[in-house]
């Protein structure tokens, strides 16, 4: 733990990286950092005159900081890395050899996913191209506290921790409930039912989640709505705000009930459904569910050509293209290029840091990001 001018550093060692209670105390035990403006000079000289040594103790400086950064809600821990953590708490190195480890670390990084985004703390993570760190399982941190999982050069370093910092947390422990009449149900969901909560956790402006429902399965005690009738759909959004406040929002919207698939067609946002097809099939992937994921793909791509057929609209057209491109590695059953068995397609599969990288990244795509990556691909 660097220090500044006015508290030393510290150095942890031995039994202490492997105990996370001590870890939580020892950061307890740590000031709050003063401003970057006040120390930059001091760490510079600190980071300087770092030299390589010893074990890749990342998970228990992970802990460390996210413990340090839960006193302010909002804050951001940056993982930077090279290599696979190797020290007993969190190890991913031996998982070639000792299965029981790595289910002891995934279980450990799922769990700190949990308390950084019950703490309000967001967690990205940062490796160099060309390095093996194990981003399928790093990644958890990401996907849990809303961070990002990136793969970039050394010469970019800069750029991804400014775009990582300027991303500002708007609010955390955000949690959405989405409530249908009973005679619709949720899909991909935990509850099957008419209701639906999804834990966000932290949130920035660029946030966007979607949610798959449709009829539900024939009951004697739920009618279906007629055609010209209309349903109540509601959304319910909790959070907190930077300072603490509780808040709590209510969206209730009025939905028309037809029976002619054109109207239906027609009042379709493309947009949306790319959206949700990206973000619904890398869930499923991620999970190691390919086949699952290819199917979810194959029947927004049905969809959304029934639609570009009806509409003709140039711009359902390219929007169209853009789910294509979004979609290819799923689609097109090319995450084999990610995974380490390449000549078996199978949901058993473990993802490369390539393929890891790509599907968190999918999972928290929004409409901006899916433009942004379609405008600067070749």
């Amino acid at each position: 733990m660097h220090g500044n001018e006015h508290f030393t550093s510290h150095s942890l060692s031995g039994p202490e990286l492997t105990d996370s209670d001590f870890l939580k105390k020892a950061a307890d035990s740590f000031p709050t950092p003063p401003p970057l403006s006040q120390t930059k000079d001091y760490l510079q000289r600190q980071v300087r005159g770092l030299s390589e040594g010893g074990t890749t103790a990342l998970g228990p400086a992970a802990l460390l900081t996210i413990a340090i950064a839960s006193r302010q809600p909002g804050s951001k821990v940056i993982i930077c890395t090279d290599g696979k953590a190797n020290t007993d708490l969190g190890n991913l190195e031996e998982e070639d050899i000792d299965a029981r480890t790595l289910l002891s670390s995934t279980i450990f990084y799922q769990e700190l996913g949990e308390y950084a985004a019950n703490q309000g703390v967001t967690v990205s993570v940062l490796s160099i191209e060309g390095t093996d760190c194990r981003l399928d399982e790093l990644g958890r941190l990401a996907d849990r506290s809303g961070g990002t999982v990136v793969i970039t050069s050394p010469n970019r370093l800069h750029q991804e921790f400014e775009q990582i910092i300027e991303n500002r947390t708007i609010a955390t422990h955000c949690t959405v409930t989405l409530l249908l009449p009973q005679s619709l149900c949720m899909k991909g969901e935990r509850e099957a039912g008419h209701k639906g909560t999804r834990e966000v956790g932290n949130v920035d402006p660029d946030t966007e989640i979607t949610f798959q429902f449709g009829v539900s399965k024939q009951d004697a005690e739920v009618s279906v709505p007629a055609s010209g009738s209309s349903v109540s759909i509601q959304l319910q959004i909790r959070y907190r705000q930077r300072k603490g406040q509780r808040m709590l929002r209510v969206i209730t919207t009025e939905r028309e009930v037809t029976d002619d698939s054109l109207a239906a067609l027609s009042s379709l946002s493309l947009a949306i459904i790319q959206l949700n097809s990206s973000q619904a099939s890398a869930a499923l992937a991620v999970r190691g569910r390919f086949r699952d994921a290819s199917r979810e793909g194959e029947l927004q791509r049905k969809l959304i050509e029934r639609a570009i057929m009806h509409n003709r609209s140039s711009e359902d057209h390219q929007t169209y293209q853009e789910w294509v491109k979004t979609m290819e590695p799923i689609y097109n059953n090319s995450i084999q290029i990610f995974t380490w068995n390449k000549s078996v397609f199978s949901d058993s599969q473990s993802l490369t840091d390539a393929g890891a990288a790509l599907l968190y990244t999918m999972k928290h795509s929004n409409r901006k990001s899916i433009s942004l990556k379609n405008k600067h691909k070749p």
